[in-house]
């Protein structure tokens, strides 16, 4: 075996323990053993090689004072001792030493082994030499400086001389020693064309360009800073390595600088939308405004979060890239690593933010880390719409506090493959910021507004740019462009071009790129040649998948078959799975995995991406998501199958403690392996992951693909899966209202635990159906299906204590029914025995007894037995706050203010509503801010404050979130009397029938008393109109009696009274108005007697 063959055995060998022994030591391991395999090669061709690399150089500033100051042999040896701690430097990150010349070095990364991150590699080397430098010379108390200067380009790399010693030649080399004497003392300065390469990963500041001889330009030179504490690597775009100027964008580009400067001007966030179809120049778009931005803005925040097609499924997948990437966070993560970087960084950037360890934890769940044993979470882990929504206010919290300090633009690629959750916490981080220096700029496919139309729309001062393709003009001057090293572009290839792409940019790129790989363009040291005879004979696909077909077929066979192994993996991938996908072929391709990754790099197939989301591989992307699709479909079905079980392997070993991150992930795999019994239970995982975060679209998909499975019979499921497949799915369509689906999803569940004798199932499926039928207003059904729960409970007793919560479940709905039916002795007593019973089970059933107790004051509270209904409340919110479920604090709040408004203590009600609200609104609950402010505008009515509380029932009226809610009953009741209270009788009278209709839809027959109280009294005062007004009132009266509610009863004799008052029945009138002063008097609402007093009769 030659040397050169040991060598390259003794390289591959260490790369392969990699994950064992980490990049750093196996770096610095390979430098010298590269060095030496690049000397024998080139020893053995005898011939130069031209190759990409980058350049340093490297020479002490103020050698000439320090060596008058020191004797020759001090500085002799003070030099050779600054680079044996130097050079190890340099060889640690992956470099090259060319040669010591005096003082001096140059260096080299790329010359044995080309990596995508060579010119990072070199900077990071040259930044940590100056520090060394720094550091080196307060310990021997000596002024001492470095000036580096980087350049990186194409190099002549050969033998020099009789000695065989590899050197690099070239414009490039030279203009990186230009650029070293003209670095300031301790400074590193950097070539454009290395800056392009590192776009997004260091601080720099661009400096005057440099006149250089020999060159006709200036040349752009840069300062590296710093690396930048959490960085995105922004690709360059163009053709072969050529930098390309942006064609037929500049009105576009321009618009979203002045966007983002007006923002840095006058807080006013915003989202920007970049809408076009594929290969019209989105990506290249944003990469100029975010290479603009970088330059211009240092100071600002910059996030960036991508959606592909198969994550996009995750629950808020791309709000989690967002997170993942600013804070460093990767997915072989372990979950107490994951959590300590998440924390760490929003620490970082927001440590002044009030209960910021709370607020991390409802985030980090949101995201998908495993929060369940947090003290802010654990006892309320059964309300995860409460958790939803309090994380999307804490994270839009977060956001609105740092960028009200300094900027903040996010970037959100392919947005119209994001899941539906991460969509609508964008547009709830947006509005939240509107008075903030934040900017959210999203590129996205047409394709996102015919799955949601209208997405953004509703911010009203969102940024719509949509892209057109390029005229003929443009297309023709982007090829000029991309052949800019074609001497004469000959104009048939310009015509041929231009007419091909019809004015797809990515397109013109691909055909070009398609043309060198054919051999029509072929490439030299310094320009580009075109055979133009070869071009009648050139077949031209007449679509963009076509052209990349073509390219996929000029592969040679080991870099086709590596892509299509990572086109199963994803449009993201990563060189570990491919590689696990590569040993289950019976003759597995030996090539260097590597290698073959380099090579379709260096063709602009792949990028490999700055980070990583798994610790000790590298990740890779697609350039374009249709090079992923067209690559998948060429992979045989038959190595489909076992490629993707592989990979759900793959994920299922990597990701460790994380894998119900992934499980949505792996069920696709299995499925698309054939392996459906494991399908159907991952995508059962992952339909409970989904849950969890309350990603509900999110959850009902996986969950009905697992049910899909079982339905096809292609593979028989365990019942007790079946069972958890459908109480998940109809938990998650009742939450979403739903209540048709979720019904027959229940009765399926009640079926299965049926046929398997599970009671206790079937007990949790009939509450299951007790709630969607207490929505769907059906309280009859409601309480039959609760006492049938009840039934099942029972026989199930003998497995503990989860019968005996489904028990208490159980007599609580039939006393939530029975009160909602007005049978209010039953229904206390009903839910006295669901409490006594959560008495009983000790801390666990604490949840359960605040709902009863809420249950139990809500009856008493609607018989007028207000101190009873007051103590029930009372601890009910001190259950609530002892399980931090402020949502429980809210609506405990609220229900003590329905006590003080009921007595006529319109003050006290506003006060407590208020402090309900305030709750409310710390936790973002949008749903029960309608409840409260339409109870807010009920006391503001009854203090006579019409006008106000007229503009808070319509702000209630237009919330999405009031559309089909019960509590619009009592909306529209009070919304009559305060138009009735400003002298608008007719619009009081609508409100007042609206009220009266959905308070018989819903069944709530003292909300109906009320309704027909205010339908009474607005007729009253409205001539002309079909309704009797003495009718109404007494159908009134006869609903309350029934019910019990004898203080509505006494409101509706007191405004009878008046009426029949005004009507000239003085005899009726008194009767009426002393009854109803006995009524008030009787519940002690020492409130509504004053009002008689200050407001009589007479």
């Amino acid at each position: 075996m030659s040397e050169i063959e040991q060598l390259e055995q003794a390289i591959a060998a260490l790369e392969t323990q990699r994950a064992v022994l980490g990049d750093s030591v196996v770096d610095t391991a390979l430098a010298p053993m590269r060095e030496k395999l690049a000397s024998l090669r080139s020893r053995e061709s005898g011939d130069a090689q031209r190759k990409l690399l980058t350049v340093l150089f490297a020479d002490v500033s103020g050698y000439t004072a320090l060596s008058e100051k020191i004797d020759a042999e001090d500085v002799g040896e003070l030099m050779g001792a600054l680079w044996q701690r130097l050079d190890p430097v340099i060889l640690g990150h992956g470099g090259f030493i060319d040669k010591h010349v005096g003082d001096g070095v140059m260096a080299l990364w790329g010359a044995d082994q080309a990596r995508e991150d060579d010119a990072e590699r070199a900077i990071r080397a040259a930044l940590e030499i100056q520090s060394q430098v720094m550091a080196y010379a307060a310990e021997r108390g000596i002024e001492l400086n470095l000036r580096i200067g980087l350049n990186t380009g194409p190099v002549v790399l050969g033998s020099l001389g009789a000695t065989g010693e590899i050197t690099a030649l070239g414009d490039t080399v030279n203009l990186a020693s230009r650029l070293e004497k003209a670095a300031p003392p301790g400074g590193v300065l950097i070539s454009h064309d290395t800056y392009r390469h590192v776009l997004g990963i260091f601080d720099v500041a661009p400096q005057e360009p440099l006149k250089i001889k020999g060159k006709e330009a200036p040349v752009h030179v840069y300062v590296v800073e710093r690396a930048k504490p959490r960085s995105f690597h922004m690709i360059s775009r163009g053709v072969q390595g050529l930098e390309t100027q942006l064609i037929g964008r500049d009105t576009e580009l321009n618009t979203l600088k002045k966007a983002w400067e007006d923002i840095l001007k006058k807080p006013r966030g915003r989202l920007a939308m970049i809408t076009g179809e594929a290969g019209l120049g989105k990506s290249r778009l944003l990469y100029e405004l975010a290479t603009w931005q970088e330059l211009q803005h240092k100071d600002a925040l910059v996030f960036r979060g991508r959606a592909t097609q198969e994550l996009g499924r995750l629950p808020f997948f791309l709000v989690r890239d967002l997170m993942f990437s600013r804070f460093g966070i990767q997915d072989s993560d372990a979950q107490a690593a994951a959590r300590a970087k998440l924390e760490a960084g929003l620490r970082e950037l927001a440590a002044d933010m009030p209960d910021l360890d709370e607020r991390t934890h409802f985030i980090g769940h949101l995201i998908g880390l495993d929060y369940t044993d947090s003290p802010h979470l654990v006892e309320i882990l059964g309300d995860p719409q409460q958790i939803h929504d309090r994380a999307f206010h804490y994270l839009a919290q977060f956001f609105a506090a740092v960028s009200a300090r300094q900027p903040v633009i996010i970037y959100l690629e392919d947005i119209h493959w994001a899941d539906p959750g991460s969509l609508e916490l964008v547009e709830f981080l947006v509005d939240t910021c509107q008075n903030t220096h934040l900017m959210v700029v999203c590129i996205t496919r047409p394709s996102l507004f015919e799955r949601v139309p209208g997405w953004g729309a509703r911010l009203g001062n969102t940024l719509n740019l949509n892209l057109e393709p390029l005229n003929e003009a443009e297309t023709r001057n982007l090829v000029g462009e991309i052949l800019q090293k074609v001497q004469d572009i000959p104009d048939s290839l310009s015509r041929l071009i231009v007419n091909a792409a019809e004015g797809n940019p990515f397109y013109v790129e691909e055909l070009v790129k398609m043309m060198i790989d054919e051999g029509v363009i072929e490439q030299t040291e310094d320009r580009w040649l075109v055979h133009a005879h070869t071009l009648d004979a050139l077949k031209v696909p007449p679509t963009l998948t076509g052209v990349l077909q073509a390219r996929l077929d000029s592969l040679p066979a080991s870099q086709r078959a590596t892509l299509q192994r990572a086109a199963v993996i994803g449009r993201v991938f990563w060189d570990e799975a491919v590689w696990s996908l590569a040993e289950l072929e019976p003759d597995p391709d030996k090539a260097p995995g590597r290698a073959l990754l380099a090579d379709l790099s260096r063709k602009e197939l792949i990028y490999r991406r700055g980070s990583s989301a798994f610790s000790g591989a590298d990740e890779f992307i697609f350039r374009h998501a249709l090079m992923h699709d067209v690559t998948y479909e060429t992979v045989l079905k038959r190595m489909r199958r076992t490629y993707h079980n592989q990979a759900a392997q793959w994920l299922i070993e990597r990701s460790g403690d994380r894998t119900e991150e992934f499980a949505a992930l792996i069920a696709e795999h299995l499925e698309r392996a054939g392996e459906l019994a494991d399908a159907a239970t991952w995508y059962g995982r992952a339909g409970d992951q989904a849950r969890l975060t309350y990603a509900p679209e999110a959850a009902i998909e996986y969950y009905r693909r697992a049910i899909q499975i079982d339905a096809d019979r292609s593979v028989e499921t365990p019942p007790e899966l079946r069972i958890k497949l459908y109480d998940g799915l109809g938990d998650m369509l009742w939450m979403q209202a739903d209540y048709e689906r979720s019904e027959e999803s229940f009765k399926s569940m009640l079926e299965a635990a049926r046929q398997l004798g599970s009671p206790l199932a079937e007990a949790r499926a009939l509450n299951g159906l007790t709630n969607v039928l207490d929505r769907r207003g059906m309280q009859r059904g409601a309480l039959e299906a609760a006492q049938q729960a009840e039934e099942a409970a029972k026989r199930a007793k003998p497995e503990g204590d989860s019968s005996e919560l489904e028990l208490a479940q159980a007599l609580y709905g039939q006393g939530w029914a029975l009160h909602r039916l007005g049978e209010t002795a039953t229904a206390l007593s009903r839910a006295e025995m669901a409490l006594s019973l959560c008495d009983g089970l000790g801390r666990r059933a604490r949840r359960h007894r605040a709902r009863c107790l809420t249950v139990i004051g809500s009856t008493y509270w609607s018989i007028s037995r207000m101190e009873e209904a007051q103590l029930c409340f009372e601890r009910a919110f001190d259950l609530y706050t002892e399980l931090s479920d402020r949502r429980g604090v809210a609506r405990s709040l609220n229900n003590l203010g329905a006590i003080a408004w009921r007595q006529g203590d319109y003050l006290r009600a506003l006060e407590a509503y208020e402090d309900a609200l305030g709750v409310a609104r710390a936790i973002g609950d949008r749903d029960q801010e309608g409840v409260l402010l339409s109870n807010l505008a009920g006391a503001r009515v009854g203090l006579r404050q019409f006008a106000p509380a007229e503009q808070e029932l319509r702000r209630v009226l237009a919330m999405p979130a009031a559309a089909n809610s019960a509590y619009l009953t009592e909306t529209y009741t009070y919304l009559s009397e305060a138009c009735l209270g400003q002298g608008r009788p007719k619009e009081a009278l609508e409100a007042a029938r609206t009220a009266h209709k959905l308070a018989e839809e819903y069944e709530m027959p003292g909300e109906k008393g009320m309704a027909l109280r205010a339908v009474a009294e607005a007729a009253a005062k409205l001539k002309g109109n079909d309704t009797d007004p003495a009718e109404a009132f007494e159908a009134s009266l006869r609903v309350l009696a029934e019910v019990g509610l004898d203080s509505e009863r006494a409101r509706t004799l007191r405004a009878y009274a008046r009426y029949l008052h005004a009507a000239g029945d003085a005899a009726d009138a008194q009767a009426k108005w002393d009854e109803a002063r006995a009524l008030f008097a009787a519940q002690e609402m020492t409130q509504e007697l004053h009002l008689m007093d200050r407001e009589p009769l007479e």
